[in-house]
């Protein structure tokens, strides 16, 4: 039998570079995000009224914008409780002039996108009921970018809710990855030594994948160009993304299956980091 992550595998946080520490700052803290932590050069934000990172902004002196079209963070995802809560922060943003950039119905989600001021994209969805996801007869799900029923979303907001920022339940849902390629060595990669299934495949442009038939936890594609370059080191962008797993006997299987499959890897402290195609590191730990 083939190994499985931990089926209750969570995404926790992700880690950005950032140029302009002060505007990005001011840009989450808009967007409904809490600082939970700050230096003269890393920022950490929360959730309001949580404790938790959801977000890590650090930068220096060398820091230089990433160029186009090379691979990094296509966007992160933030996970709303209800199509109430994605009215109310939807609707916020708006009042405040954050430009909404686009939106999408992927039949098991509603979503609408952005940016931050440093071109970083930013999705902020909700998840149907998983009764009302499509299976794809195959083990996966079915999905698609239909039109999102702004009318429908929007009639739910609450302009006497007061604004307090990103609603109690609120996750990092997934990340999704520009990649140079995808071939043989990323199905070995995601799916053989990480244990995560396949979940939508677009054949060689894009790969979603997760843990617990979730629709992805993480995706990768190619839509920046097949063989586009990892950008310079000091650029702009993700340098880490971390997943918690539910028991040490989980993290201890995972530590096995990567040195089954030869992939490298280092355990510390109770962390288990492992670089992905782009050279930014996967940080494993137990909640």
């Amino acid at each position: 039998m083939s190994f499985k992550i931990d089926t209750k595998l969570e995404l926790e946080h992700l880690h950005l570079l950032v140029q302009s520490l002060e505007e990005m700052t001011d840009f989450y803290k808009t967007l409904g995000l809490q600082i939970l932590n700050k230096t003269a050069t890393q920022v950490e934000f929360a959730i309001p009224g949580t404790t938790k990172p959801i977000l890590v902004l650090s930068s220096n002196e060398e820091v230089t914008i990433r160029p186009p079209r090379t691979t990094g963070l296509f966007h992160f995802a933030i996970l709303v409780p209800s199509r109430e809560d994605l009215a109310y922060v939807i609707g916020n943003l708006l009042n405040v002039g954050v430009p909404v950039t686009g939106a999408g119905d992927h039949i098991y989600s509603e979503a609408f996108y952005l940016n931050d001021p440093e071109g970083n994209g930013i999705e902020i969805y909700r998840d149907r009921p998983r009764s009302e996801w499509i299976s794809d007869g195959k083990g996966g799900l079915v999905t698609g970018t239909e039109a999102v029923d702004i009318e429908g979303v929007m009639a739910l907001y609450d302009r006497h809710r007061p604004w307090t920022g990103f609603p109690k339940g609120t996750v990092l849902g997934h990340i999704h990855l520009n990649v140079r390629v995808i071939n043989d060595a990323t199905t070995y990669f995601y799916i053989d030594a990480l244990g995560l299934d396949i979940m939508t495949n677009f054949h060689d442009s894009a790969l979603f994948i997760s843990a617990g038939g979730y629709h992805h936890h993480i995706a990768v594609n190619t839509w920046q160009g097949v063989g586009a370059p990892v950008p310079p080191e000091q650029t702009t962008g993700l340098l880490s993304y971390t997943l918690s797993l539910s028991s040490q006997e989980a993290l201890q299987k995972l530590v096995e299956n990567l040195h089954t499959h030869q992939i490298p890897h280092a355990l510390e402290n109770g962390r288990l980091r492992v670089l992905d195609f782009n050279n930014d590191a996967m940080i494993f730990y137990v909640r």
